[in-house]
């Protein structure tokens, strides 16, 4: 009896599979039906293999040698820039696609997915690099406002939420709570400070503010950004507040809404609810909370989940486009 023939797919690579980032780019590479045959699992920490709970199943990690993507056709970088900058050093030829989301800024090409209007080729080159999420969503919001009016100027108001810093965060701001409630000393270990029902300025807020500036102009061909950030005592949900301004009169605020349905990522709330962070929760999608436009100026309320998750769906996006266009998958 002839054997069925294997499904056609690729061999991924995700590298640190350990972070919230990597279960992230996992589950939207399954979502999605991204063309996997083989998953392999390597990470940054030594030249040890080691075995992490997967699905309540043990998965062997193996060390990220410099020829360890050499059977890979595409790989996601999802541990710390450091990390990533270290094995880009001593890497082979190895002709895999890299798409770092560690946030290295240098080495590569910055890419976004191409909108099916636009259909921009990928930049050459087997390290793909990606745009800070929060910067993507500030370039989309705005660049709808641009449709419709020059935008001369933009300034965002940003409220950094605990799932930034992954799951040891998100513990230590639950027991900072409970501590609270029972009148216990809070633990501090990650924060360094009191975050439940507070709001403060941690130590990398100048280095956040440059790098989502520096990512939004180059989105926004150039276009300046004024950014004022802080971490605020909540586990989940960006809060950005927006505002653009324009070189004539602004575009009335149902314009606005309606440029923001036809972008995609977003999706509108009732103007008339009460909506925020919270209603966020567990959506890809960015919600438009507030929308108003008067004299220059439109002001946009805008609330994301963790942005972490817009970032894998992003760097999925940008295999699948890599996929069609370097014909990765001839058989498929």
């Amino acid at each position: 009896m002839p054997s069925r023939p294997r499904p056609a797919g690729l061999v991924v690579a995700v590298v640190d599979p350990a972070t919230l980032l990597a279960r992230d780019v996992r589950a939207v590479l399954s979502e999605r039906g991204f063309p996997v045959s083989k998953l392999l699992l390597f990470h940054t920490g030594g030249h040890e293999g080691l075995f992490t709970d997967d699905d309540e199943e043990a998965s062997y990690v193996s060390p990220l040698e410099p020829d360890a993507l050499s059977t890979s056709k595409i790989a996601f970088f999802c541990g710390r820039a450091a990390d990533t900058a270290r094995f880009l050093e001593t890497r082979t030829d190895d002709g895999c696609l890299a798409v770092d989301l560690s946030g290295l800024r240098a080495g590569g090409a910055f890419a976004r997915p191409s909108r099916p209007s636009a259909l921009d080729p990928l930049p050459d080159g087997n390290l793909l690099l990606t745009y800070d999420p929060v910067a993507a969503v500030l370039g989309d919001a705005v660049g709808a406002v641009a449709r419709l009016s020059k935008v001369t100027a933009a300034t965002a108001a940003i409220d950094r939420p605990a799932s930034e810093l992954g799951k040891a965060a998100l513990d230590e701001l639950f027991h900072q709570a409970i501590s609270l409630a029972q009148f216990r000393p809070v633990p501090k270990e990650i924060f360094e400070t009191q975050s439940a029902f507070n709001t403060f300025f941690p130590a990398d807020t100048a280095e956040f503010e440059e790098r989502i500036a520096r990512d939004f102009t180059a989105l926004a061909g150039g276009l300046p950004l004024t950014l004022l950030s802080a971490r605020a005592g909540v586990f989940h949900g960006h809060l950005l507040r927006v505002e653009a301004r324009t070189e004539g009169v602004a575009p009335p605020a149902e314009a606005v809404r309606a440029a923001l349905r036809e972008t995609e990522g977003f999706e509108e709330t009732d103007p008339e609810s009460l909506a925020g962070p919270v209603e966020s929760a567990g959506r890809d999608e960015t919600l438009v909370l507030f929308v108003a436009s008067s004299g220059n100026s439109v002001r946009l309320g805008l609330a994301a989940d963790h942005l972490r998750r817009t970032g894998a769906v992003m760097a999925v996006r940008l295999a699948e486009q890599a996929v069609a266009e370097r014909g990765l998958l001839p058989d498929a």
